[in-house]
């Protein structure tokens, strides 16, 4: 089954009290969000962005982020590159190395789907699923050109934000594109999709460089 590509247009919910987002997860309580600047993770209310809670990360130039149920996930894209795992409270519990890494940058977008860690990776253009126990690589397909970013799993696909091309794009868990979402120019601020997350029947971007913080029916 060939891909299919809709133009699609973002709408603005609000916009994040960090610098510079750029990952997001979905969780009942509210919407995490790492922002790279700050290397903060905050955890921020779904109506309008009020913080309800944050920590500071060890990490630099944060990127992806994802919740296992029980801790969060941060990709380190600039040294130290690694994925760390955090307790709510921000402790560091441990680090696992990045696949597909160059020695100037790391991943860019996780997802947590069924005990298993997903992962984008720019230098090598990859998206990896990943043993959380060891970070043994047990599956990998090319990501949608050369800037993966954020992933969203909606319980059938897997979504990948190409930031260059401003395009979201659902795959299978084995790799077959079946739904290409094209954003058009506007709103203003943006889109440039950086970060991605599902909730409630809606795909949840961030745009790193004006801070919006957006949504895409399904």
């Amino acid at each position: 089954m060939s891909a299919t590509v809709e133009q699609v247009r973002g709408r603005v919910r609000w916009y994040t009290p960090g610098p510079q987002p750029n990952g997001l997860q979905a969780v009942d309580e509210g919407l995490w969000v790492i922002d790279q600047d700050d290397l903060h993770v905050y955890l921020l209310d779904w109506r309008d962005g009020g913080v309800l809670s944050k920590f500071p990360t060890a990490t630099h130039h944060s990127s992806g982020i994802t919740w296992d149920g029980e801790a969060i996930w941060v990709a380190s894209t600039f040294a130290p590159i690694e994925l760390f795992q955090y307790a709510l409270d921000g402790a560091e519990l441990r680090r696992l190395p990045t696949p597909g890494a160059s020695e100037k940058s790391g991943a860019h977008g996780l997802e947590w789907i069924d005990g298993k860690l997903w992962v984008t990776v720019p230098p090598s253009a990859t998206t990896y699923q990943l043993d959380p126990a060891d970070g043994r690589v047990l599956k990998q397909f090319p990501a949608p050109g050369s800037r993966p970013h954020g992933l969203a799993w909606d319980g059938r696909l897997l979504w990948v934000a190409e930031t260059n091309y401003r395009t979201i794009t659902g795959y299978t868990l084995d790799g077959e594109a079946r739904r290409v979402l094209a954003l058009e120019p506007g709103p203003p601020e943006g889109p440039d999709p950086h970060g991605l997350t599902y909730h409630n029947g809606e795909l949840w971007y961030c745009d790193a460089d004006t801070r919006l913080v957006g949504t895409i029916p399904l």
